[in-house]
């Protein structure tokens, strides 16, 4: 029996626990709950702390023997250094990302500017820091925050793809704060920038726990810049600093992190490092410090595991095509239409501002097609027609209400294709009370300025055609005669970009009748337009349609597509613009061009990216008669000048891939392209717009000289970086092995069915999942699942064997001519920093407390020695150990000298 003293925490039968005061002729005086007792000092049981618990239960027994093996790898297997290639994510995981993600997670401090080049995954690689630190025992609380436009996207990919079950929070998410601090209340939340940076919130999130991790998407728009003497910081600046000091760790991602403004970076770079530099001159002059929070990896860096190029080449052509007359009548008149739409909203003032919005979806309708813009006028004018009803309605004339929704109903059965028929009646009423509706509802400036704005996602893009047809508490002054003057324009015969499109389809076809294509096409009038021609031009090659919605419709086209006898066409809106990989295609037409040129660059990623084995073709297609088509040639022509100046054009012309997303990434920063196309439209010679593009070009060239000179002494990625943390083989087997052990205890059956490919069943032999180790035969098949840390079956398992109870992993064991104490620790160090670290320690003595490092050293092979009942009391051994792990945490630099830290057994095997 342990010797009790003085300060032990002890048990009564009686009493329960207490603490022990003072000893005196076989008493104790001891402190209980309810109040100071003497008791016999044999009454009182010692009460065993977790360490000593371990010691004092070891004993033998197989099956335990393999629990108590399972519980130091359930500890040890998350702290690999491959553990960030354990990932069960359906991704093709590249090397880049892995260095990325171990370098990050055993960082300290954590606070980075992660600033890849478009196109090489920095969601996957916030993704896998996530998952990396999760899996460590090192992240409780996150907040993504992130464009408005992108929060979806975030959403989908962190849980769907790595299963880290964050929520959104705001007006359209999981979460809101109502009732409640829902920062307290929430551990894992996306939220978006203007969401958070509103007073009320703001106080709550200091209410709130700390962070451990924040996460600034589209970092480039926290700006503090100089204004005379003065230091002047954005409302996105400010939410940053007051998030950076209520977070442990910081990370802020862009491809396009400086502006050309050393004073903004420098700024930016404050917020993960206040004192690495004095002002920006210093930074200048000093800039390899960099390095110490800026990872910044090119499209040239990036590579294969065996070191070959990671992307195929792309050819991009953009044909430029004129309208025909009918198509240049119907296009002055809209002009001038949308002209006197804008000119009203701009007299107006601030009551104007939802009839601007109007217009500018019109505007970019019209870009798209004319088939777009027709069914949009078509609604417009159902709206227009049903409200003069509604008007009419209110002020008691019956005979005008009544014509009003006559003509609201002929519009229907035209535009639905419904007859006088009986049956269709009630269609065409129920058709009527639906648009009655939508026109009735309030109108949402807010929602009205997502829809129209240019970097609206799928779910605002699709809603701006709604709110262009129903928005009518705006309008201009007669503007039903107006629309329906502009209709009689319309033409009626194809469209010539549809003309050139088809023409173009039959002579791929002709090259090759199995070549898939990706079309891509805004807006749903143009799309519905387009599957209808090429259907009828060539019945037989399929066309399958990628829109807005759920993303279970998009998975859905996506695989359509994939089979192979499956569509040769997908026809993509802003839907596809984002996580969707279309690799196995090469040739893309852009239908319509985004005012935003970087759109485009995301649209030619979903086929030229990781994965594409031949060149990725890319036609745009270009009405150059038109104001869109004009200023998209017009950067175009400026972009291959600058190129050919710079020797940054390849054998075709083509501008090189770095410098076009370099410059339209500095340009997306220097123009507002919705005001650029809106103000184009009142200078049809585009005088002011050619010197706005050419200044807006200079300084885009300017500050991408700036950022290749400050950030040329930046670390370049290396594959030796990656050399020892891709050898995963022993470390997945050492993975399987685990799952198989445990799922004895579990009541399954985890059976290997070939060198890659196992299977998971139930006590009932029932086959329940089908698992690879295969990552690529993962990706491609959806009913494989893929070994993995984080797959959420295994992850279980590991958690319920870290805790397992402290009595059940001492082992005793038999092995010829040792005699000692095999003890296995798991360390946690909190340093100043704010950071819980987690690492293994394995040290072995024997009795007299000397170090044994063989046994240290082959671990492994003494559990799986014969287990044994016999076992000493080896509790005099603890403190001796303790003070030997507490020297060998110094020596190995682990502990600072007063820095605290915990020292937990996780495995004890007592020797014989």
């Amino acid at each position: 029996m342990m010797q009790i003293k003085p300060g032990d925490r002890v048990k009564h039968a009686a009493f329960g626990q207490g603490v022990v005061i003072s000893l005196a002729d076989g008493y104790a005086r001891v402190f209980f709950a309810d109040g100071e007792r003497q008791v016999p000092l044999p009454a009182l049981e010692p009460v065993l702390g977790r360490n000593e618990t371990v010691v004092t239960y070891a004993q033998g027994g197989e099956q335990r023997a393999t629990k108590a093996w399972l519980c130091w790898k359930a500890h040890e297997l998350p702290l690999l250094d491959s553990a960030s290639s354990l990932t069960s994510a359906k991704i093709d995981l590249l090397p880049h990302q892995v260095v990325i993600t171990h370098h990050v997670a055993t960082s300290m401090p954590r606070r980075f500017l992660i600033a890849d080049e478009v196109g090489l995954g920095k969601t996957i690689e916030t993704a896998l820091i996530l998952r990396e630190l999760a899996s460590r025992g090192e992240l409780g609380r996150a907040l993504m925050v992130v464009p408005a436009g992108l929060v979806n996207n975030w959403h989908r990919e962190l849980n769907e793809v790595f299963n880290l079950n964050f929520e959104i929070f705001g007006r359209e998410g999981d979460v809101s704060d109502r009732r409640t601090n829902a920062f307290a209340k929430h551990n894992l939340l996306i939220a978006s920038i203007d969401t958070l940076k509103r007073a009320e919130r703001i106080k709550k999130l200091l209410d709130a726990p700390m962070w451990d991790l924040v996460v600034f998407d589209e970092a480039h728009h926290l700006t503090a810049y100089k204004q005379g003497n003065k230091i002047r910081k954005t409302q996105n600046y400010k939410l940053a600093e007051i998030l950076r000091d209520h977070s442990r760790d910081l990370i802020l991602l862009s491809a396009t992190p400086h502006q050309g403004d050393h004073f903004r970076f420098w700024k930016l770079i404050q917020l993960l490092d206040p004192i690495l530099f004095e002002d920006e001159v210093e930074m200048l002059e000093h800039r390899h410090r960099l390095n110490s929070v800026v990872i910044r990896r090119t499209k040239a860096d990036a590579c294969r595991a065996d070191g070959s190029t990671l992307f195929a080449r792309r050819w991009v052509h953009t044909e430029a095509f004129v309208m025909s007359d009918a198509e240049r009548l119907f296009y002055q008149a809209l002009n001038e239409y949308l002209r006197d739409g804008f000119a009203l909203a701009k007299k107006m003032g601030g009551k104007g501002r939802a009839l601007g919005f109007i217009m500018t979806i019109f505007q970019k309708i019209a870009a798209s097609s004319f088939a777009a813009v027709h069914r949009t006028l078509r609604r417009r004018l159902l709206a227009l027609t049903i409200h003069e009803g509604l008007m009419h309605d209110l002020n008691l004339d019956i005979e005008a209400r009544d014509q009003a929704f006559r003509e609201a109903k002929e519009i229907i059965r035209f535009d639905f294709g419904l007859s006088n028929e009986r049956i269709d009646d009630l269609e065409v009423d129920r058709i009527l009370s639906d648009a009655k509706l939508k026109v009735l509802k309030k109108l949402d400036e807010d929602e009205l300025a997502l829809a129209s704005d240019e970097y609206s996602d799928e779910v605002e893009t699709a809603a701006a055609e709604d709110m262009a047809m129903n928005v009518i508490a705006v309008a201009l002054p007669e503007e039903r005669q107006r629309i329906k003057e502009l209709l009689q324009l319309f033409p009626e015969s194809q469209e010539t970009k549809v003309d050139k499109l088809i023409g173009a389809l039959g002579v791929l076809w002709q090259q090759n009748p199995e070549e898939r294509v990706v079309i891509f096409a805004t807006y749903l009038g143009t799309v519905e337009m387009l599957g209808e021609r090429i259907d009828a031009a060539y019945p037989g090659q399929g066309v399958v349609v990628l829109k807005g919605g759920d993303h279970g419709s998009k998975v859905a086209a996506e695989k359509r597509f994939k089979q192979a006898n499956g569509p040769r066409v997908m026809i993509c809106t802003a839907a596809g613009r984002e996580g969707i990989n279309l690799q196995h295609a090469r040739i893309l037409f852009n239908f319509d061009l985004p005012w935003n040129p970087m759109d485009v660059e995301q649209r030619i990623g979903r086929i030229h990216r990781y994965g594409q084995r031949d060149t990725a073709q890319v036609y745009n297609l270009v009405l150059g008669d038109t104001i869109e088509g004009r200023i998209y040639l017009l950067l175009d022509d400026k972009l291959k000048e600058i190129a050919l100046t710079l020797g940054k054009v390849d054998e075709r012309g083509n501008v090189a891939e770095d410098l076009r997303s370099q410059i339209l990434g500095q340009l997306s920063e220097r123009i507002k392209y919705q005001e650029l196309y809106a103000e184009a439209l009142q200078d049809p010679e585009l005088r002011r717009t050619r010197l706005e593009l050419d200044a807006a070009m200079r300084n885009a060239c300017q500050a991408r000289d700036v950022v290749f000179e400050l950030f040329q002494d930046l670390d370049r990625f290396s594959l030796d970086d990656y050399a020892p943390l891709s050898k995963v083989g022993e470390s997945m087997e050492l993975l399987v092995d685990f799952i198989i052990k445990a799922c004895v205890f579990d009541g399954y059956k985890f059976a290997r069915v070939d060198e890659v490919h196992y299977e998971l069943r139930d006590d009932k032999n029932q086959l329940l999942t089908q698992f690879t180790v295969d990552r690529n035969e993962a990706n491609e098949s959806e009913h494989l699942h893929l070994v993995g840390l984080d797959h959420p079956f295994i992850e279980k398992l590991l958690s319920r064997y870290r805790q397992l109870p402290a009595e059940d992993i001492g082992i005793a064991v038999k092995a010829d001519g040792v005699n000692g104490v095999l003890s296995i620790w798991q360390i946690q160090t909190h340093n100043d920093k704010g950071h819980d670290v987690h690492s293994i320690l394995k040290l072995a003595v024997d009795r007299d407390g000397n170090r044994l490092p063989m046994l240290e050293k082959h671990a492994e092979a003494y559990f799986q020695q014969q287990p044994i009942d016999a076992s000493e009391n080896n509790l005099p051994l603890l403190p001796k150990l303790e003070m030997v792990v507490e020297r060998e945490l110094k020596f190995r630099g682990i502990v600072k000298e007063g820095q605290p830290y915990s020292a937990g057994l996780i495995g004890w095997l007592d020797i014989f």
